[in-house]
């Protein structure tokens, strides 16, 4: 099942965003992620949170529609967002998109919520956001990355190195090479063709695409 999580951040329109969206079984909000969702259209199943950034209004909207309310206490050592990534689990889900995961007043969200790939590396989780869709890759492994010539690629470790890394269909290629941390040395490649492919034999890579 393909479950839609509206964080609370920013959220700009794009195609990853509609594709997203299209393809989506079940929505669930993250407290003021109700916001976003409702005013785009879709009720969430779940909203899940303190509730602490969610106008009463909006909730009461919400509950009005016939969303169910998840209440966590104020003190809490998840996130909101990570809340809604167990309910989503607890709910069957096969792949999580995350949108509204960036942006808004405070960038330690938008680092939390990239960070909260790794600590669900056991299931599919895309942040997406206008023309672009962030995903993990665990090695040993591979992705497939279906766009245009001209589209951008950054691969960035999340882990201390990230090794034989390899590339196909990339302007600058990789070939068995190591890819480390706080070193943006994989940041805007460039596709080649509608497919490129990237292998990983170790370590967790963040891959994220940008349509232009």
């Amino acid at each position: 099942m393909h479950i839609i999580i509206f964080a609370g951040g920013t959220l700009q329109q794009g195609v990853a965003v509609e594709r997203a969206l299209a393809g989506s079984e079940l929505v669930i909000a993250a407290d003021s992620g109700a916001r976003t969702a409702l005013s785009l259209g879709y009720t969430p199943a779940l909203v899940v949170g303190d509730l602490d950034s969610l106008p009463q209004e909006i909730l009461q909207e919400a509950e009005r529609l016939g969303s169910q309310i998840v209440r966590a206490p104020v003190e809490k050592n998840e996130t909101d967002t990570e809340l809604a990534i167990q309910e989503a689990l607890k709910r069957g889900a096969s792949h999580v998109t995350i949108l509204g995961a960036l942006g808004g007043e405070r960038f330690e969200h938008s680092i939390a919520n990239i960070l909260l790939l790794a600590g669900f590396a056991s299931i599919p989780i895309d942040i997406v956001d206008g023309q672009t869709r962030g995903w993990l890759l665990q090695g040993p492994g591979e992705t497939l990355i279906e766009g245009k010539s001209g589209d951008l690629l950054s691969l960035l470790p999340l882990t201390s190195s990230a090794e034989d890394v390899r590339t196909e269909q990339l302007y600058y290629p990789l070939r068995g090479e190591t890819l480390h941390f706080g070193r943006p040395r994989g940041i805007s490649n460039v596709l080649l063709a509608e497919q490129a492919r990237v292998s990983l034999g170790r370590g967790l890579l963040l891959l994220v695409h940008t349509a232009v």
